[in-house]
């Protein structure tokens, strides 16, 4: 879903999130019979279940807020190449005259719902010490002005989009991503390694 760059945090930084995501995973329709690992999960099923409500709502938020990202990246946003349009096909987006880039000074977050900014910042996904490189909403790719977007790197871009894609609904990925981030890791969660494979694959490649 993004590229982090934050050099300061070990995984022992998320911690706190593993608790936090496992109670919006487990708060969501379907997620009880997830298998999130460990005896977190139990800890989690047994909190009272208005305290996993904002998880929900949390992630509600986020799809909604999303919605209107992609919507304003389509309009601002500049079209693939013809080269980056071959890529994307390679890499198995149906629909690649879509995805739009947009370059920007920091790659958006609600933040200023002061809701969404604490559980984003319980979750890791922003801080003083986290930047957001590049992140995909739907068929758009939000980047973070200075950050290179060469051609491995789009590729790892292109993989989220075609990821969201692949699973029709972007809270559906969204879900998904969290309860496999919750379960591996970020370096080793099968979304990114899909897409870290993507940056080597197409690395090496020369585009024609």
């Amino acid at each position: 879903m993004t590229s982090f760059q934050d050099k300061t945090r070990p995984w022992k930084f998320f911690a706190p999130m593993v608790s936090s995501c496992a109670a919006l995973l487990l708060s969501l329709p379907g997620a009880a019979n997830a298998t999130v690992g460990d005896d977190r999960v139990e800890a989690v099923q047994q909190m009272p279940a208005e305290k996993t409500d904002p998880y929900a709502q949390f992630l509600r938020k986020y799809v909604d807020w999303a919605s209107i990202i992609e919507a304003e990246g389509q309009r601002r946003g500049t079209p693939l190449t013809s080269g980056q349009i071959e890529l994307a096909r390679q890499i198995g987006i149906q629909r690649p005259e879509e995805v739009r880039i947009i370059m920007v000074d920091a790659v958006p977050f609600p933040s200023e719902n002061e809701d969404m900014r604490t559980m984003g910042e319980a979750l890791g996904f922003i801080g003083p010490d986290v930047i957001n490189n590049a992140q995909a909403f739907g068929y758009t790719i939000w980047v973070r002005d200075g950050y290179t977007l060469d051609r491995p790197n789009l590729a790892h871009e292109l993989v989220h989009v075609m990821q969201i894609e692949r699973e029709g609904d972007f809270s559906v990925f969204v879900r998904q991503y969290m309860m496999q981030l919750l379960e591996h890791g970020h370096m080793k969660m099968p979304l990114e390694i899909e897409a870290y494979e993507a940056n080597e694959k197409f690395g090496c490649e020369t585009p024609s």
